[in-house]
């Protein structure tokens, strides 16, 4: 078996995220290490590293040359009825990892999500549910511990005291006893695990509405007292004569499904809405964030923390039901190193062809010291997928599917690891296999040593993203539209639900992004809030995705400093059509300068035209749309009534692009980006990413591409279909190729 030469691991292991030749870099004992993980799954059957399929692929990793891996353990395996703690099965694990690779670093996925009997104990600290009773079906047989959190589970609110108390008493417990032996000594980071999946999203929220239990009810109005005071202050903030702290509920579902201005939600009228979305998203934050903190004052040596953090693609239209709002007060703490996500679930950001993008807005991650690692769970050709009985690849897919996944963090300045589900998902030949892992065969193991030297070879060297487009989001912004739930009635796990009734977030997110991996344009992504700080200067093209209330500190900060030195300032959906107080397309026109109205439609198509790109966007009728007045040659979109659904204009110092559907067409966003002086990598539609000092491109149809580095040398190659390869971005060699 090939085997590669990497650093020597020596335990006790010291670890910590710092930022190294422009990226957050993972130490071990002061030795940066490449952020390439192995790690088994949850699944009975998958989960116990000293079993002998896991044990199996555990060697076929570290014969790779990787060293790091991880392993799932909860809580709950560790307790006892009395709650009395035990950390023997904690060692088991470790240990198991060692009997297969002496010298390597465990990082414990440890759910810290409280036992039925617990919750069976404290029902008023449970989660509650604004539509439905909480049910839990009664347990039988080998189950995965996290299987029911989708539906409406019985689970500890994340805002109760008694939960948080609770769990950061073992966690205290659990570090320092596990500190204290040999495998402790081997262990470098707890990636702490909660909500649904362990992802810290509430429980049930694709098809239901938490959290409105006592816990929550309780922690609500302390939050809100804290807020406003007094009775006169919640009343008048709210609109509301006669409210009091005391009686403030969490809202019912139909509260939660009303608009005002399109999918705009007016302060006027829904204050309470916005604020029980606020406090939601900063009271799971910040109980991540205890627990993170419990970790490095408990931990005896330098520790790395991580967590399923920063989700914003591809949540399914329930940013605010589930996702990950606060992203900025997380970014900002000192007590969380890592933050992580699965790749988009989107079928055509995982098919073959499409960009196997993250879900976190990862230019913030690197810029805030954070390290960020994607969970890879792409199934293979051995046993496909065991939650898409339609699965079907190849070998050879499989190996472009390695690169392109394992790489694109790496482009971006992070990592992943490898989720094994393959173990559970069948066999290859029942007369000649048993359970296998996904990555059990010799060409794809010699393809992920291939990737472990690419990209070792980075790691001494000055990490560089020359991104000359920027796009700009504002998580908090979901507090502000409405979202449906997803009707369980056909769901099948894996399924993606409908947009909802708020198409322009989804289009000036996920669709652009997509587009965006396709337009050979050189992107990057920032939240709202490191406009006022961040350098600007390499910017031509700023694109504003999803930020639909802008208060009147950024924009003013628009206006100074990033609508100057002739940049392009691109305008989506319903950007600034708020600004905290009221929503109304007067606030929009302002902004941009373009003349705004609100109009309905029937009929929502937009038709854009722009220097012979065209793109037909086509949302759900009827429609609350946005609708410009500009002069004809200004004109860039039609509704289909004719009325204008995307212009500009030029001001002195830039110019202004008004979209009421942000552009996704590969081919529109390039024609943008040309407009603007943008660098162009790739005038065809394939996946081209460069960062880190690599240029990879990953392509369906394949073919003859002239590929322009802005530093290096223009390649003239023929790729073949269905492929990723990767370049050095000076001088242009292959590094992996078919």
């Amino acid at each position: 078996m090939l085997r590669v030469s990497v650093n020597s691991l020596s335990h006790p292991i010291a670890a910590s995220v710092e930022v190294r030749h422009g990226r957050p870099t993972l130490l071990l004992n002061g030795v940066a290490q490449v952020p390439l993980l192995y790690a088994l799954s949850d699944c009975p059957g998958a989960r116990w590293s000293w079993e002998e399929v896991p044990a199996r692929n555990i060697s076929l990793f570290a014969a790779q040359g990787i060293r790091l891996f991880e392993l799932n353990l909860y809580l709950e395996q560790l307790l006892d009825e009395d709650d009395l703690l035990d950390i023997t099965l904690a060692r088991r694990q470790i240990a198991g990892v060692l009997a297969q690779c002496p010298q390597g670093a465990i990082m414990l996925r440890l759910n810290v999500v409280a036992p039925l009997w617990w919750c069976a104990r404290h029902p008023d600290e449970c989660v509650g549910y604004a539509d439905a009773v909480p049910y839990e079906p009664p347990a039988w047989g080998q189950r995965r511990l996290v299987g029911t959190d989708g539906e409406r589970p019985l689970r500890a609110s994340f805002a109760s005291r008694v939960w948080q108390e609770w769990a950061a008493r073992h966690l205290r417990d659990f570090c320092t006893q596990l500190a204290a032996t040999p495998e402790g000594g081997a262990l470098f980071g707890l990636h702490l695990a909660n909500g649904l999946y362990g992802e810290w999203h509430q429980y049930g929220f694709l098809h239901h509405d938490p959290d409105t239990g006592s816990a929550a009810t309780r922690s609500f109005q302390v939050w809100l007292a804290e807020r406003y005071q007094t009775d006169a202050g919640l009343a008048l903030a709210w609109q509301r004569p006669g409210a009091r702290f005391d009686s403030a509920r969490p809202p019912d579902s139909p509260a939660r499904e009303s608009a005002d201005c399109g999918p705009l939600r007016d302060p006027r009228q829904r204050q309470d809405l916005i604020d029980y979305f606020t406090w939601l998203h900063t009271t799971t934050a910040d109980a991540l964030l205890d627990l993170a903190a419990t970790v490095k004052k408990s931990w005896p040596r330098p520790i790395v923390t991580a967590a399923f953090q920063g989700y914003f693609y591809g949540q399914f239209g329930r940013n605010a039901a589930g996702s990950h709002l606060a992203i900025d007060r997380v970014l900002a703490s000192p007590h969380l190193d890592c933050l992580c996500s699965p790749q988009s679930y989107a079928a055509q950001v995982r098919a073959m062809g499409g960009s196997g993008h993250a879900r976190g807005i990862l230019g913030s991650v690197r810029r805030a010291g954070k390290l960020w690692l994607d969970e890879n769970d792409h199934g293979t050709f051995l046993v496909g997928c065991p939650w898409d009985k339609n699965f079907q690849t190849t070998r050879e897919d499989d190996i472009a599917y390695l690169r392109r996944n394992a790489l694109q963090p790496v482009l971006r300045g992070g990592g992943q690891w490898w989720y094994d589900f393959g173990m559970v998902a069948g066999t290859p030949s029942f007369a000649m296999y048993g359970n296998v892992g996904w990555w059990d065969d010799p060409k794809l193991a010699q393809e992920i040593a291939a990737i472990q030297r690419v990209a070792a070879d980075r790691l001494s060297r000055p990490f560089v993203r020359p991104a000359d487009t920027l796009v700009v989001h504002d998580p908090w912004s979901f507090c502000h539209t409405v979202a449906r739930r997803w009707s369980l009635e056909g769901f099948k796990f894996g399924d993606q639900p409908p947009v909802g009734p708020d198409p322009f977030s989804a289009r000036g997110m996920d669709g652009l992004m997509e587009g965006l991996f396709h337009s050979g344009l050189m992107f990057d992504d920032a939240l709202i809030g490191e406009l006022a700080t961040m350098d600007l200067s390499p910017y031509r093209l700023i694109i504003f995705g999803t930020t639909p209330v802008l208060d009147k500190a950024q924009r003013q900060i628009l206006a100074a400093r990033v609508a100057a030195s002739g940049r392009h300032i691109v305008l989506t959906g319903y950007a600034g059509w708020g600004d905290t107080c009221e929503v109304n397309a007067a606030l929009a026109t302002a902004l941009s300068g373009i003349a705004t109205a609100s109009g309905e439609t029937s009929a929502p198509t937009s038709r854009l035209q722009l220097d012979g790109a065209t793109e037909e966007q086509v949302l759900e009728a009827p429609q609350h749309v946005p609708v410009y007045m500009a002069p004809e040659s200004q004109v860039v979109g039609r509704w289909i009534d004719d009325r204008v659904s995307a212009a500009w204009r030029r001001s002195d110092d830039a110019t202004w692009w008004a979209f009421a559907v942000a552009p996704t067409a590969p081919t529109v966003l390039q024609a943008l980006g040309r407009r603007a002086g943008c660098h162009v990598l790739n005038d065809h539609n394939d996946v081209t990413t460069l960062g880190d000092g690599l240029l990879m491109v990953h392509t369906l149809e394949g073919g003859s591409r002239t590929l322009r580095l802005p530093d290096g040398p223009t390649l003239s190659v023929t790729l073949p279909p269905r492929s990723t390869t990767v370049f050095d971005a000076t001088s242009g060699a292959p590094l992996l190729c078919d």
